[in-house]
C-alpha cells in the first residue's frame, strides 16, 4: 500500500485528526472552518486498514509532543461494531483504554475521540452526510428518479451513497469531485448545513 505524504506536526500546541481517506479531510476542513482548522494537524491514512499504522507513526513523531487531542474520523461502512472496534484499536496506540463513545472527546493531558460517519451506529459513509447537504434540491429529486429508475445494484449501502453523490457531483454544471464540492460558488454542498453539525461540534472539541 502506498502512503499518502503528511506533513511534519507543528512546534506548537494543535489537535491532531486523522481520517481514512482524502474525501474525509475534505468533509472536515470544510465543516471546521478555516479558524478551527488551522489549529489542527490532519494526516490522511490511505484507507480504513491503515488508520492503526499511521497512528504509531504520529505517536513517534517529534511534534507529537505538543498535541492536546487526538481525533479519529472513518466511516461506519457496513458493520458499525466493527468500526467501532477499529476506533478503539487506533486510538489504543494513544493511551486510550476505556469505550470509544461516538462523536465525544474525552481525557485530561491527552483529549481522544472518533466520529464514525454518519452518526456511529447507521451503515454508510460521509457522503450520507453530503447527500442531506446538497445545494442544488431540484437535481437532487432528478437523481433520485434516475436511481429508481435504472434500479442499480450496489453490494453495500454506502456504496450507494457514494454513486448517488457522484451522479448529482457529475451534473452540476462544473463536474465534481466530493473535495471540490463546498465551493459555494459551484453549487455543491452547504458545508454549514445541520447534517454536519455532530461532525462540526466533534471537530471544534479537538
Amino acid at each position: 500500500m502506498s502512503r499518502r505524504p503528511n506533513p511534519p506536526l507543528p512546534n506548537r500546541p494543535f489537535g491532531l485528526l486523522i481520517v481514512e481517506g482524502g474525501d474525509e479531510r475534505a468533509l472536515c476542513e470544510a465543516v471546521a472552518g478555516s479558524t478551527i482548522w488551522s489549529g489542527l494537524s490532519c494526516w490522511t491514512a490511505s484507507g480504513r486498514s491503515d488508520l492503526r499504522t499511521l497512528a504509531m507513526l504520529a505517536r513517534l513523531d517529534p511534534g507529537f509532543i505538543h498535541a492536546r487531542s487526538v481525533g479519529l474520523v472513518l466511516d461506519v461502512e457496513e458493520d458499525p461494531r466493527e468500526a467501532l472496534r477499529l476506533a478503539q484499536e487506533t486510538l489504543a496506540v494513544f493511551g486510550h483504554t476505556v469505550p470509544v463513545n461516538h462523536g465525544v472527546v474525552t481525557g485530561q493531558s491527552l483529549r481522544l475521540g472518533a466520529f464514525l460517519a454518519p452518526d456511529g451506529s447507521t451503515p454508510g459513509s460521509i457522503e450520507l452526510l453530503c447527500k442531506q447537504a446538497v445545494r442544488e434540491p431540484k437535481l437532487a429529486s432528478c437523481v433520485d428518479a434516475l436511481v429508481q429508475c435504472a434500479q442499480p445494484t450496489f453490494p453495500t449501502r454506502a456504496l450507494a451513497a457514494k454513486g448517488w453523490l457522484n451522479a448529482y457531483l457529475a451534473m452540476l454544471p462544473e463536474q465534481q469531485r466530493i473535495h471540490q464540492a463546498f465551493d459555494a460558488v459551484k453549487g455543491g454542498f452547504e458545508a454549514s448545513h445541520a447534517a454536519f453539525a455532530p461532525l462540526r461540534s466533534f471537530l471544534h472539541s479537538l
